[in-house]
């Protein structure tokens, strides 16, 4: 694509004051790198629809139309071959509402639920809430042909805490660390657990965010889907609406699926957002070209991060195959220990204890804020995630730049502490 193309496409307009609260809680001269939405434009054909839909002078109460459904359904067909039937669809609010009240229907209290870590931490706080036993599997780690490393899955440990285990929640593509899951990676998940026979929910809101030349694999594509298995799909990361909030869950099996939906509308979790929709439906008819445009853009961020950090002594950035959060790692540069024990760790220490005191990301986040850049300090998504920091990289080509050279200058202060 060109450079003209992508200029066309790609805009980032100050957001400060708009509403943004990542940017409207930052200092003046800071730049929030921090939680995972974008600053780029949203497609155009996404604020056209928006427009025609407000010309209507009344947002009464609606219905999910068929409309949607077959947006959604040819999506994933050109974008990840995959046919989903839309009666196995259920709209729901957004991704981490939709977990919470799978997770209450298809468990009870003290049941074992299972999560591999470090990972997107109200997978934690959800499972904790609710009085469900947390049991984390750390990822393994394993260096890439580029020099980088990555997160592998470690079979043998998850299997072991898959017993007698009542559900697993996986991240696919994983955040934080930008995996996106290989075919033979996933097959052999599949295999594991359905020889646990445990339901899995695929928290698939980054499925559409894969670096070019990569492939994203939809859990319910893998193998034969257990009754209870089910997956969450979203346009809010993908196409940066997550002020729009909507969602939709794939289940195949029907008796899950008509439980789930007594559980959501014992929730009064009922009604869709008409605006929300209508932007969802644009985005899935029209989003194509402006997504694959995103997917460079964010390439070519990562590049940039990755030839100013890889000479850093000490920092290691994780091979990243898609979304748009980069994760740090800076264990060798604070002379931590790297790689995580294999076996199944209980949840006792899985979201850090704030009586127990700051850890060292937090420590370091302070100062990288004093410095100018907010980021996400790693402690956050489990003890697995100590040592590192996550930075969102889908902004400006500039605010990178100056975004990695006040981690840097961060990085400085804290080495001389």
């Amino acid at each position: 694509m060109s450079d003209e193309v992508r200029d066309e496409l790609i805009e980032t307009p100050n957001r400060r004051g708009s509403g943004a609260f990542k940017w409207d809680l930052a200092g003046e001269d800071e730049i929030p790198m921090w939680v995972a939405d974008m600053d780029f434009s949203v497609a155009p054909e996404i604020t056209d629809a928006l427009r025609r839909r407000i010309e209507h002078p009344i947002f009464g109460y609606t219905g999910v139309p068929d409309s949607y459904r077959n947006a959604l359904a040819h999506w994933e067909v050109r974008r990840n071959q995959w046919e989903i039937d839309p009666r196995h669809m259920v709209v729901v609010p957004s991704v981490m509402p939709a977990m919470a009240v799978a997770v209450e229907a298809l468990t009870t209290p003290g049941d074992r639920v299972v999560t591999f870590s470090p990972v997107y931490f109200p997978f934690f706080e959800t499972v904790k809430t609710m009085g469900r036993t947390l049991v984390r599997v750390p990822l393994v780690e394993r260096d890439t042909v580029d020099g980088g490393v990555q997160y592998a899955m470690d079979y043998t440990a998850l299997a072991e805490a898959l017993e007698g285990a009542a559900l697993f929640l996986f991240c696919s593509p994983h955040n934080p660390g930008g995996r996106v899951w290989t075919q033979s990676e996933l097959m052999t998940l599949h295999q594991t657990v359905s020889s646990a026979d445990v339901p899995v929910i695929a928290d698939e809101i980054h499925s559409d965010l894969v670096f070019p030349g990569e492939r994203f694999v939809p859990w319910l594509a893998v193998g034969p889907a257990t009754e209870r298995d089910m997956a969450l799909v979203a346009p809010s990361k993908t196409f940066n609406i997550p002020g729009l909030p909507t969602a939709t869950a794939i289940i195949p099996g029907d008796t899950w699926r008509d439980g789930y939906k007594r559980a959501l509308n014992a929730h009064m979790l009922r009604l869709p957002n008409i605006l929300a929709l209508t932007a969802a439906e644009a985005a899935y008819r029209h989003g194509d070209r402006w997504l694959d445009t995103i997917q460079e853009t964010i390439q070519q961020r990562y590049a940039q991060l990755r030839r100013v950090l890889t000479p850093e002594p000490g920092v290691r950035v994780h091979t990243m195959e898609g979304t748009f959060i980069a994760w740090i790692d800076l264990r060798e540069r604070w002379g931590m220990p790297r790689g995580h024990s294999p076996a199944p760790l209980p949840a006792s220490a899985a979201v850090p204890d704030e009586a127990a005191g700051e850890s060292v990301s937090m420590r370091f986040g302070r100062i990288a804020r004093r410095q100018g850049v907010w980021l996400s300090d790693g402690s956050q998504f489990g003890p697995e995630g100590e040592g590192f920091m996550r930075m969102n990289i889908a902004t400006s080509e500039r605010n990178v730049a100056e975004g990695v050279a006040r981690f840097r200058r961060a990085l400085q202060e804290f080495d001389t502490r």
